[in-house]
């Protein structure tokens, strides 16, 4: 990215408030990477930049907060009301604060209205804290801070927004070393691991997915020999053996794919690791496949969704039920583990459809099974289209685990406990406990604090 020359040096603390519930039950606490990419950046421009991530570190008092000269909170939707909180005691102590994220990306007014802070940076972060760095020190006008929302005179004021960053290869590497590497027990086939970005951007616009306007239509992705030396710069220093590529769609670009396959090859370097990929990409590409495989790819996440094919289409998913089998059936065929996504409570299901859906993951078997109810996250296509449906706007709900949309023959206590069978019905199915004991009392014990220690599911 370009030096700015002439900032006077800022004092800034990135944060990353707290998951109260939710997925990362599942023991995957990854260093938050967003926060990271920011610091890199501004400390690259010559910034002092500390880094709390509230999932590993406390907060000890808004005292913390002293002596810092701007605030930056990245938040997504049901961590929203945590970081309105935590704005809030920086606020008191005088600080300003900048949020951004996914969610206030796409409420900046409510946030902005609410005082919950000072400014709001829409979409990617870098470009824009750097220019709200300036501004802070008199060296650039509000007006001109590209993607930024604030308040002037009781109304709310959205600058234009200033693009995306083409050339992904050009950001430094995320600042790890700002967090306590040690505090992340993360582990993939029994290696310490940790997570990487491999693109920005998604060009297929999912109806329950906010990414594609969050980071853009386009593409972008990082060359082969910037991710190659990243891994190389995670091992020696910090001695991980596995990496989960963290990104929507690591494998869009087959041959892209296969290029870093043969770099790792090369390099020797006995690397474990974990992707996203697309069910169509699977089976188109069988060679890339094969070469994952040999280049130590353990584990594949695929969004199967679900078998019912009315459901897929509303959510702009071209695939089906026949899809999803024929495609953990090759990575299997080469060694590769499959971990499946599956969603409950789209509007044109009733509870046998969604039992449905449980069979099928039961039939597929993949080595891990993420159940989630359908929630219209803000920035969505489903956002706008269940409007009417919507149960609230309690934000700490949208976090996939509690019902936000009226479905017209379920409740939505019945939809809940339709998710909470969803997990007990996949993990403690008997041939699975026969064959993976010690995992399924793992599993069992995290869905229990998935769910807060319950697991009545009677009714349904």
């Amino acid at each position: 990215m370009p030096k700015r020359a002439g900032v006077k040096p800022m004092r800034i603390l990135l944060i990353n408030p707290p998951y109260l519930a939710g997925f990362h039950q599942f023991s995957l606490n990854f260093p938050p990477l967003g926060p990271a990419y920011l610091a890199a950046v501004l400390r690259e421009e010559g910034h002092h930049v500390s880094l709390l991530d509230m999932n590993v570190s406390r907060l000890e008092s808004s005292a913390a907060f002293d002596g810092f000269e701007l605030i930056g909170l990245s938040t997504d939707t049901p961590r929203y009301p945590r970081a309105v909180s935590i704005a809030a005691q920086a606020k008191n102590r005088g600080v300003p604060v900048a949020m951004g994220g996914p969610h206030v990306s796409f409420q900046a007014e409510e946030t902005l209205t609410s005082g919950s802070a000072d400014y709001v940076i829409r979409g990617e972060g870098e470009q824009a804290m750097l220019s709200l760095a300036e501004h802070l020190e008199g060296h650039r006008d509000l007006s001109d801070v590209p993607g930024l929302s604030y308040r002037s005179n009781d109304q709310v004021i959205h600058n234009a927004f200033g693009g995306y960053i083409n050339d992904v290869d050009s950001l430094p590497f995320p600042a790890r070393d700002l967090l306590p590497m040690d505090k992340y027990p993360v582990k993939l086939g029994g290696l310490p691991s940790t997570s990487v970005i491999s693109s920005r951007g998604c060009p297929f616009h999912c109806s329950f997915c906010a990414s594609s306007e969050l980071f853009g239509l386009k593409w972008r992705p990082r060359s082969p020999e910037a991710l190659l030396q990243e891994v190389k710069e995670l091992k020696r220093r910090y001695g991980l053996g596995g990496i989960y590529f963290m990104d929507d769609n690591f494998t869009l670009d087959p041959d892209r794919t296969i290029r870093f396959c043969e770099l790792l090859k090369k390099e020797q370097l006995e690397l474990t690791w974990f992707c996203f990929s697309r069910i169509n990409t699977i089976l188109e590409r069988e060679d890339m496949v094969e070469s994952m495989a040999q280049a130590g790819a353990r584990m594949i996440f695929l969004g199967v969704e679900t078998p019912n094919q009315e459901a897929l289409e509303s959510y702009g998913k071209k695939l089906s039920a026949e899809a999803s089998v024929q495609a953990v059936e090759r990575l299997r065929k080469h060694g590769i583990r499959p971990m499946c996504s599956f969603i409950l409570g789209d509007p044109s299901e009733d509870k046998g459809m969604m039992r449905r859906t449980i069979d099928f993951s039961r039939q597929l078997d993949p080595e891990l099974a993420q159940f989630s109810l359908l929630t219209p996250y803000p920035g969505t296509r489903l956002f706008e289209e269940v409007k009417d449906r919507q149960l609230n706007r309690e934000w700490s709900y949208y976090d996939g685990l509690h019902a936000t949309i009226q479905i017209d023959e379920i409740q939505p206590s019945e939809l809940e406990r339709l998710l909470k069978k969803a997990y007990v019905s996949f993990y403690l199915n008997p041939k699975r406990i026969f064959k993976r004991p010690v995992e399924s009392a793992r599993y069992l014990l995290s869905i229990k604090h998935l769910f807060n220690d319950s697991l009545a599911f009677g009714g349904t």
